[in-house]
């Protein structure tokens, strides 16, 4: 393959998460005009000066973002795009000329369990873990759980969005289309390291973008392995899932036990890995091989 098809693969490989902030950056605007008009009308701006509607905007402005429901709406709507938009794109990229059934061995029940039980030992542990050091750096911490506020809210859209929504299309842009295209390229550890590192940028903020690299390496390697992006979004529902419940899992007490807390953040991560060790053995899909042969034919 000739230098010039590399760059054009790897930018292209680059193109999903860049179109998804493009697709972010439209719905905001968008869902901000909208909140903005309505809230106008029920006040009544149109007898304001254009210094007093300035002021009315910002204000406006400042109002939305601080809305936990418009912030939901507005994440529900990037979502659905997100889904029609990478959907169709890794349908007419990958499946439609290579109808693989990969796919089918992840539903066997033991690894449907095993692929749950790892993302639940990988929530604690990350839980556990975070509560130990976040609070050693004061700054972040106050900007993560501004941030983890949001998303918190426990919303009929919000909870859609985080437990279902994000799983299946994240898996999309990062496993399901940058990886397979940067695989064209690249061996598949550069691959997976590629897409985990974008995968931490796409989250724009220095604790969920450091957190979100290590499983944006897991979720990939599980894409690698199996061939398909199904158990990735099995995993990354399963772990955004239960985010929602494993504060309810150890009693307040054990707020200020550093040490008990590092423990089990440690043991549950070793269990965690034991999981992902025994869903991934054995596993050895056909898609691998069309991929490597995609690959010699371009070289």
């Amino acid at each position: 393959m000739s230098i010039w098809k590399k760059i054009g693969w790897t930018l292209l490989g680059c193109c999903p998460v860049i179109i998804a902030f493009f697709w972010q950056i439209v719905a905001s605007i968008v869902s901000m005009g909208i909140y903005m008009i309505q809230k106008m009308v029920e006040i009544g701006g149109n007898g304001l000066t254009p210094e007093e509607l300035n002021l009315l905007s910002q204000q406006l402005s400042s109002d939305f973002l601080n809305d936990s429901h418009a912030y939901s709406l507005l994440m529900f709507i990037v979502y659905v795009g997100y889904l029609v938009i990478f959907s169709l794109w890794y349908y007419f990229m990958f499946l439609r000329k290579h109808k693989s059934d990969d796919w089918k061995q992840v539903l066997k029940p033991h690894r449907v369990l095993g692929i749950v039980a790892c993302g639940f030992f990988l929530q604690i542990s990350l839980s556990m873990l975070l509560s130990v050091i976040l609070p050693m750096l004061p700054k972040l911490y106050d900007s993560y759980m501004q941030i983890m506020g949001m998303l918190g809210d426990e919303t009929i859209f919000m909870v859609l969005c985080v437990c279902l929504l994000a799983p299946i299309g994240e898996e999309l842009i990062f496993r399901g289309l940058t990886l397979r295209i940067m695989r064209k390229v690249f061996p598949w550890q550069v691959a997976v390291l590629i897409q985990g590192i974008l995968f931490g940028v796409y989250h724009l903020n220095l604790v969920q973008g450091v957190y979100a690299t290590l499983m944006g390496l897991i979720l990939g390697y599980i894409a690698y392995r199996y061939g398909s992006v199904l158990p990735g979004i099995l995993l990354h529902i399963s772990i955004n899932s239960l985010s929602y419940v494993t504060e309810y899992l150890f009693p307040s007490s054990l707020e200020g036990h550093t040490g008990i807390m590092l423990g089990i953040g440690i043991v549950t991560l070793v269990v965690a890995i034991g999981f992902l060790t025994l869903i991934t053995k054995q596993v050895a899909p056909k898609t691998q091989q069309i991929v490597e042969n995609e690959n010699i034919q371009a070289n």
